[in-house]
């Protein structure tokens, strides 16, 4: 037996030999047959699992997409002795004893195994399934020898898919549970190399991985504590295990599925417990895991219960750029409810996210500017990080990522102001930095959704401001704001139409303005099909403003406007019943309108509108109301219908319009039962 030992490890150092050795002569296998790199691989057809097995709402970047496709590596060395030699070191492993396996294994290692050419060769001789055999087998020394070598190779694209094609997924999970921590750690890293592609990720879930994965990341706190060099050799290996599973479970988070089971796995504690650490490379994983499933409330929630917002806030300050990137990310997605923005206030949170893009080298980091934006104009949601902003003179800073090259960053940057300029001190901030002209020029400029639609909100709040209007008067501002009710977004059509009512109130030239708009009527009128309740009230609102222009109104009515208004007074959206309310009385303004209104049976549903919880919709029904009783026969239906004790009431508003609106209703009501009793 020995002998034969002998004979094979002798074979096995001339094999290994031969790998330094390129320069000599070919080397012909014990057949005397010169070694060909063969023409095409063996490609192992095993049918993907169904879509829906492993549904997540992740969606996958273009690097995601490569690694999920299949790969197969086709290269081979151009050096036939090199082939000989791996091709011997696998007939080995598959004929020899357990000694002359592990020996071969060994020299096995020793090959660069994440080269292409060489997983080439192991792959077409068979030895992917040869290694995993050997992975349930009871020797120690060749399952670890063989993990070693899958390990290696696991880093290529190709063999992730192998190993999960061949069942190796449930076996490596179980050596998770080995009584050998090195296997362990070996296991650990080579899963989280195959949690890299989507499938790997499923199985390695089904196979119970995740819980494992998370109960080794709950290590003792003196190994979060001290420096890995500075620890024993047990907590090495502890700490290794740790690593591994967090590069793991980072890649498991992309799936829902995966987070969920996480989550049942108790990780939510570990990863606060694990933010504290001394190990950045830990801290690294723990906030790429933290970054994919903060996309859940209940992952949101747990981050600031548990503390872990405070901790990830301090990590805007890193020097290291994906550090801080995930802690801008972190920030943006759990600043959504009011108590976590007070936190990051309270934190100084602000100052660091505002910080991060004054910097100009960030500039060049889209991802985190992008971030970083994001959670500026989240946490400006909160009026006292609106202050907060206004004391570190953070509107200039945000003026000046108005040219970014990123949409993403302009819209963020767009939103953030449209939330400071609700308060009148920042309009004038955003004047003095010149920030207003470059905005409205964004509305020829770009096509994308969210910057036109907090464009039209930045230009609505300045409207208020004399000076801020004249440079939206001669910046063309509201031909611009006019032109997105053509833009296919209903969102943008609905916020630009509001815009244009605030800025059509607020203009000295509003006659001339709107006359200039005669073209775009037809426009207006077609939005009026729209299914969109947003839409439908954007377009009265701007109805209500322009119809009170004789000449407008003319072409509107010949466009048939009574008929399409008539049509929505059945709605029951309060906001739509508001503005459609405002829209009648202005067409009103045309007396036959106003007949055509009652022919078509519009007083009794409008009538109803008095009856709503809306303070806006009772304001606004009086103007309907007192243009249609120019119409007699109208008068008598509103009668009958009960809106005079309702005028009664709305001519005390302390509304100027809504009391005339209220009182001329009234009148022409009286004046009609007046000439009733005259005729009896």
């Amino acid at each position: 037996m020995n002998e034969v030992t002998n004979n094979n490890m002798e074979t096995l150092r001339e094999g290994s030999a031969a790998k330094d050795k390129r320069s000599e002569t070919d080397v012909t296998l014990e057949d005397k047959t010169l070694v060909e790199p063969p023409s095409a691989l063996y490609t192992l057809m095993v049918e993907e699992p169904a879509q829906s097995d492993d549904s997540s709402s992740y969606s996958m970047t273009l690097s995601e997409f490569e690694e999920d496709r299949w790969y197969n590596p086709t290269s081979f060395s151009d050096d036939a002795a090199e082939i000989e030699s791996i091709q011997r070191l696998i007939k080995y492993i598959r004929v020899g004893n357990q000694t002359a396996t592990a020996i071969a294994l060994a020299a096995l290692v020793d090959y660069n195994l994440r080269d292409e050419s060489t997983q080439s060769i192991v792959i077409n001789t068979g030895g992917t399934e040869l290694l995993i055999n050997l992975l349930e087998t009871d020797h120690n020394e060749c399952r670890h020898g063989a993990l070693a070598v899958l390990n290696e190779m696991s880093y290529m694209l190709g063999t992730r898919r192998n190993l999960t094609n061949l069942g190796a997924i449930p076996i490596l999970v179980k050596l998770l549970s080995d009584r050998s921590v090195d296997l362990q750690i070996l296991s650990a890293e080579t899963l989280a190399n195959v949690a890299k592609i989507k499938k790997g990720r499923k199985f390695i879930r089904k196979a119970g991985g995740v819980k494992l994965m998370v109960d080794y990341m709950d290590v003792p706190h003196q190994v979060l504590k001290t420096e890995s060099e500075m620890l024993p050799v047990v907590q090495q290996k502890l700490f290794s295990l740790l690593c591994n599973c967090s590069k793991a479970l980072w890649s498991m988070s992309k799936s829902d599925k995966n987070k969920d089971v996480m989550r049942r796995s108790g990780i939510i504690p570990v990863m606060a417990k694990l933010l504290t650490s001394v190990h950045e490379d830990v801290v690294s994983s723990i906030m790429g895991i933290i970054v994919n499933c903060a996309t859940q409330p209940v992952f949101r929630t747990a981050i600031k219960e548990q503390g872990m917002l405070v901790d990830i806030l301090k990590l805007l300050k890193s020097p290291d750029i994906e550090m801080m990137n995930n802690a801008a990310t972190v920030t943006f997605n759990c600043a959504e409810d009011p108590e976590s923005r007070k936190l990051i206030k309270e934190q100084g949170g602000l100052n660091s996210l505002v910080n991060i893009v004054k910097v100009e080298s960030h500039k060049c980091e889209t991802k985190l500017m992008e971030a970083a934006t994001g959670a500026i104009w989240k946490c400006l949601m909160n009026p006292d990080n609106v202050k907060r902003l206004e004391d570190i003179n953070g509107i200039h800073v945000l003026v000046k990522l108005l040219d970014s090259d990123s949409e993403d960053v302009i819209a963020n940057t767009v939103a953030s102001l449209a939330e400071c300029t609700k308060i009148g001190r920042n309009k004038i901030a955003l004047r003095a930095a010149d920030g207003l002209v470059p905005i409205i020029k964004l509305l020829q400029d770009t096509g994308h959704e969210r910057i036109l639609v907090n464009v039209c909100r930045v230009i609505d709040n300045c409207a208020s401001d004399p000076l801020c209007m004249e440079q939206v008067v001669s910046n063309d501002g509201i031909r611009l704001v006019w032109s997105m009710m053509k833009f296919d977004s209903t969102l943008v059509q609905s916020t630009a139409g509001h815009t244009l009512v605030t800025l059509l109130k607020n203009t000295k030239e509003s006659s001339d303005i709107m006359r200039s708009l005669v073209t775009g009527l037809v426009m207006l009128v077609d939005l009026l099909k729209s299914h969109d309740t947003r839409v439908l009230a954007a377009a009265c609102a701007v109805i209500g403003i322009l119809a009170k222009e004789p000449e407008n109104l003319a072409i509107l009515t010949d466009y048939d406007i009574v008929q399409r208004l008539s049509s929505l007074v059945h709605t029951s959206n309060s906001d739509l019943q508001a503005h459609l309310s405002r829209a009648i009385g202005s067409c009103c303004l045309l007396e036959r309108n106003c007949h055509t209104f009652g022919r078509l049976d519009v007083v009794l549903p409008i009538s109803k509108y008095i009856h709503s919880n809306s303070d806006l919709v009772k304001q606004n029904v009086t103007f309907a109301l007192h243009g249609l009783s120019g119409d007699a026969t109208n008068c008598v239906a509103m009668e009958s219908c009960g809106v005079v004790p309702f005028l009664m009431e709305t001519i005390a508003s302390r509304d100027p319009d809504v009391q005339e609106a209220s009182a001329g209703c009234l009148a022409n009501i009286r004046k009609i039962a007046l000439n009733a009793r005259r005729l009896k």
